[in-house]
């Protein structure tokens, strides 16, 4: 959005960014600036309880959601069979701690530092020592904690140990398959939260020993979890025949079972734990957490075509306005941002719309700005990403615009009350973000900047604003952006990128650095600049002339995966002038209801440039001011919009990126805000 600032150190005339002529300077200095008004507050919150692994994802949901716990249950990480009652265990009186994962032969370091955290005293070992070894629990008891291991011969008998050992005595209990692990994770939260066994069976025959435990328990009906490919009827047949009351609850598939669970028990609906159908870790761990209030575990595809095509949308739908917190396990390599938003929303945006929230001075224009949108606010903008940082500094790190984090957590909170994802803009650029880039370990500084940002301010990711870099830091930028995303992706933070038009690999020559095919595995969204063709400095001319923009965007596409590409879409429009010197041009920026008041105020009429492949055209109109200089002024409007938006289609592209906000006023929001739902849904 800044490409000026690249013209300004490259190209033989100098050029301010487009930034600092639309407000008059882009870096403000740190400032105390109060809150205005409360974020109201939204619908449905959206916590994402994520790690760069499975474990981290664990320690993430218990570090969340639990302040002390002198009891956990420590399971293994990488196979399911001994864990499937581990929630039952978990949530028990005797426990009510959360469920940790580990490896086999190792105590990983942040699980035993959540312990610690926790002040456990005691840890429930889930399996014998090949499922936990020797060595983790010896580690464990050097670190001051009792260990009570429970362990069976088979699956069966571990998790028939589990249950004798979680509940006294119950008269129903549920039976789920001890081959598959799908069936038994959506039962064990209500299972956990009502105190309720959970036992193991193979397909054909239940084993001795959970024939055993239901009859320790006094159990008198058991309910069948899963279809008869998991639990046959001979099985079935078998425990009627031992004299119990069967009844089943299952669906064709892992996620009917799941919606037929939830359809048919209890649950307390103001949260919603989501977690994936195709891997049994987060679930595990996420069930008990569901489980302390009742709250039903969703398990949900990772494909977002088969979440629009099941009856999991449908009970979402059903519940939605019933929720009033959703907490999403796992980062967006395990629930992509896509099924994200179909929970949260229902709507399947194929299209995302990113939207620079350019408030800048104080608060109120950065909610002035919001309240022009229109309800639901979803439906038009997706991401936010607001100017809320500072300037990078030279050892690569950087701060907040204002004078501490309360006023970008505060922006943050704003923006995702009215369900948005919030991803702050930095910006690195110029001589000062070439040196960074050059140095990795500045570049590490910068990475370690972006975590603690989002940590502090609660933002769901980054975005990377990279311009005026030296040529021969193509291989850098893209070691940033690797590091930065294998960083924060697998927390389920959003990492986008910004980075100027070019039309060919070497088109223009001084963007040579931004090497499209190299950056594209590293973000979730890549917003290309396809503005300033005409620039503050430039002769006279269209910012974004649809001819252009089409071939910025067919290069585009053949370097980058279309459903990343966010096209730019310019909401300001400028008048250029000679310069006093005479020596070249000077420019006024202006938004659309900025550009009509000037051509009225100058009675000049309004025009199109339009061109053989753009019939549409550019608005364009001159006029004399009144010391008598000659303008010619280019912007767009809502016809010109639209030729570039019908490039979504034509390109197949992920969305768009409209800089920025600060440009669309009372006047002009309802020349926007509809066409961008029209042509983004």
């Amino acid at each position: 959005m800044f490409n000026g600032l690249r013209n300004f150190l490259k190209k033989p005339l100098a050029l301010l960014t487009t930034a600092a002529l639309i407000t008059g300077s882009i870096f403000y200095g740190p400032g105390s600036i109060l809150p205005t008004a409360k974020a109201e507050e939204t619908a449905q919150s959206i916590q994402r309880l994520a790690g760069k692994t499975r474990y981290e994802t664990a320690v993430q949901i218990a570090e969340k959601n639990w302040d002390e716990a002198y009891n956990v249950v420590l399971t293994r990480g990488d196979t399911f069979p001994d864990a499937l009652a581990g929630a039952v265990l978990a949530n028990s009186p005797q426990v009510q701690g959360p469920l940790l994962l580990t490896e086999s032969n190792n105590l990983r370091p942040e699980v035993l530092n959540e312990m610690k955290r926790l002040r456990t005293s005691k840890v429930y070992i889930l399996g014998g020592t090949a499922a936990i070894s020797a060595k983790v629990e010896n580690e464990l008891k050097d670190n001051g904690m009792d260990t009570v291991r429970i362990e069976g011969s088979n699956r069966y008998e571990t998790a028939a140990k589990i249950a004798t050992t979680s509940v006294q005595s119950s008269s129903r209990a549920f039976l789920a398959s001890g081959q598959a692990f799908p069936d038994a994770l959506s039962i064990s939260a209500y299972a956990a939260a009502n105190n309720i066994p959970l036992l193991l069976t193979d397909v054909k025959n239940v084993p001795e020993v959970t024939l055993n435990a239901l009859k320790e328990l006094g159990v008198t009906r058991v309910t069948l979890i899963g279809g008869e490919s998991v639990i046959s009827s001979q099985a079935a047949n078998q425990l009627s025949a031992a004299g119990y009351q069967v009844d089943r609850l299952s669906g064709g598939n892992r996620y009917d079972t799941n919606v037929a669970i939830l359809d048919n028990l209890e649950f307390e609906t103001s949260k919603m734990v989501i977690a994936t159908g195709t891997d049994f870790p987060d679930a595990l761990a996420g069930s008990v957490l569901a489980a302390r209030e009742n709250n039903p575990i969703v398990l949900v595809p990772q494909d977002e075509n088969a979440l629009l095509n099941s009856g999991t949308l449908s009970y979402l739908n059903d519940k939605r306005n019933e929720v009033s917190s959703f907490f999403i396990l796992g980062g967006l390599n395990v629930i992509n941002y896509k099924v994200e938003n179909i929970v949260r929303t229902g709507k399947f945006h194929n299209r995302i719309s990113l939207q620079y929230w350019a408030g800048y001075a104080n608060n109120a224009n950065y909610e002035e700005q919001l309240n022009l949108v229109p309800s639901p606010f979803t439906d038009y903008i997706q991401i936010l990403s607001p100017n809320c940082l500072g300037e990078l500094q030279p050892d690569g790190s950087f701060a907040y615009r204002f004078s501490s984090a309360e006023i970008p957590k505060y922006l943050v909170s704003l923006g995702q009350s009215k369900g948005a994802r919030v991803v702050p803009l930095i910006m690195v650029t110029g001589k000062n973000g070439s040196d960074v880039l050059r140095d990795s370990s500045k570049r590490a500084t910068f990475i370690n900047s972006a975590e603690r940002m989002i940590r502090e301010t609660n933002a769901d990711g980054i975005l990377v604003d990279a311009e005026a870099l030296d040529d021969d830091l193509a291989d850098s930028l893209i070691c940033l952006m690797r590091d930065l995303y294998n960083r924060l992706h697998g927390q389920g933070k959003l990492v986008l990128m910004a980075v100027p038009a070019k039309t060919g690999p070497n088109q223009p020559s001084w963007n040579k650095e931004y090497d499209y095919s190299g950056l594209a595995p590293y973000v979730d969204y890549i917003q290309i600049m396809s503005y300033d063709k005409h620039y503050s400095t430039s002769a006279p001319g269209p910012i974004a002339p649809l001819d252009w923009v089409r071939e910025v965007m067919a290069y585009a596409s053949c370097e980058i995966p279309t459903e990343k590409i966010l096209m730019g879409i310019p909401y300001y429009g400028r008048s250029w002038r000679v310069n006093d010197q005479g020596t070249g041009w000077t420019s006024e920026a202006f938004g659309l209801a900025g550009a009509l008041k000037k051509a009225e105020q100058y009675g000049a009429t309004i025009t199109r440039e339009t061109t053989p492949t753009d019939p549409v055209g550019i608005p364009t109109f001159k006029y004399v001011d009144e010391s008598g200089r000659s303008w010619t002024a280019y912007f767009d409007d809502r016809l010109s919009w639209a030729a570039k938006l019908d490039l979504l289609d034509s390109y197949n592209l992920g969305g768009i990126g409209g800089w920025a906000m600060n440009w669309i006023i009372d006047t002009s929001a309802p020349e926007l805000y509809p066409l961008l739902k029209e042509r983004l849904q």
